[in-house]
């Protein structure tokens, strides 16, 4: 791959080419944009070329690109690309998955690139690797399980959520696995599970910690032979589902307490993404504040805003219940307060 030749620092329109590359590739554009113009950390570095190396599209757009820069103005090649594909949306008008995931710090495009290289591990049915979404309660589990999913070649296949701490244990086998004519109380009819709902796409497993001891022994059996067999059933039924799951659990402690098998973990493991609390992301709390305002119905005739004295006090704040907090004090204060604007004061948070 030769070298680009330096990029101008202010030039907008060729910010936003980069921008466009973002939308075409599962490498974010503006880690490229930095590692052109030299003011990526070298680790960042070492990660983007390793991922240009092993992902054939983004290498692909790269060469793209750099065949519009050395060919085209500026202009041109931000017309160009914006002829070929809408900015920030896929083709049926959702946003582009790793877009879900608000924020601009270091952290945060570490975990988009993360993201996109554990959704290119699916690379076939019953080929994807156990994944593990590890996090403090509150800190998007959910959202980064469903931005993988939509990265990944299942994207067009079902996404199914299982919440396992709130599902009763009794009920937790029968919801998963499914039961033959008779096996289950209170039910005369064949029911299927989710696994089988899941055939083809991905079953998120939110709360594995919770998962009696003796299911996680029929997990690790579905995991090993890629087959699942209904309660009360003779024959097991092959499926392709890749399974993500998720806790705020430490779960090497709780194989310690004999709370959860090892060997479960030891599958789980293998690729384990750590989401960062909100406390060690303080440059993303104002702009996740802002979404979760945008998302609101106008107030009083016109959008809600922040004031600054309002974004203050949310920069100083710990967030020991981290997003999923700060979108409760949001919406309280938005339903709470009479005026178009959030002050400090609405946000009911303490002042230091």
């Amino acid at each position: 791959m030769s070298p680009l030749r330096p990029l101008p620092r202010d030039d907008e329109l060729l910010s936003e080419l980069l921008q466009r590359l973002d939308e075409r590739s599962c490498l974010p554009g503006r880690l490229l944009g930095e590692l052109i113009a030299g003011t990526l950390p070298s680790a960042d570095a070492a990660d983007v070329r390793v991922h240009l190396r092993d992902c054939l599209s983004c290498l692909n757009t790269f060469a793209r690109l750099q065949s519009l820069h050395e060919s085209l103005s500026p202009s041109e090649a931000y017309e160009e690309l914006r002829r070929q594909q809408p900015s920030g949306h896929q083709a049926g008008g959702e946003p582009e998955p790793r877009l879900r995931l608000v924020g601009d710090s270091p952290s945060v495009r570490r975990l988009r690139l993360q993201m996109s290289r554990l959704a290119g591990l699916d690379q076939g049915p019953r080929a994807a690797p156990p994944l593990l979404v590890a996090g403090e309660i509150g800190t998007g589990k959910g959202v980064v399980a469903r931005v993988i999913h939509d990265l990944s070649r299942r994207a067009a296949r079902p996404f199914i959520e299982v919440g396992c701490a709130v599902i009763p244990p009794a009920r937790l086998p029968l919801e998963l696995f499914g039961h033959e004519r008779g096996a289950a109380p209170a039910s005369g009819a064949t029911t299927s599970g989710l696994f089988e709902a899941a055939d083809g796409g991905t079953l998120f497993l939110d709360g594995i910690h919770a998962v009696p001891l003796e299911l996680q022994v029929t997990l690790i059996e579905a995991i090993e032979r890629g087959s699942v067999r209904r309660l009360g059933g003779i024959e097991a039924k092959s499926l392709d589902v890749w399974i993500i799951a998720a806790s705020h659990v430490d779960l090497e402690d709780a194989v310690r307490r004999g709370a959860f098998r090892a060997d479960l973990l030891d599958h789980l493991r293998s690729s384990t993404l750590v989401l960062p609390p909100l406390r060690e992301r303080p440059d993303d709390i104002v702009p996740l504040a802002r979404y979760f305002v945008g998302r609101l119905p106008q107030h009083h005739g016109g959008p809600l805003q922040l004031t600054t004295d309002a974004e203050e006090r949310l920069r100083r704040y710990r967030w020991p219940g981290n997003v999923r907090e700060l979108s409760n004090v949001i919406e309280r204060a938005a339903r709470l307060g009479a005026r178009a604007e959030i002050g400090a004061e609405e946000l009911g948070l303490p002042r230091s």
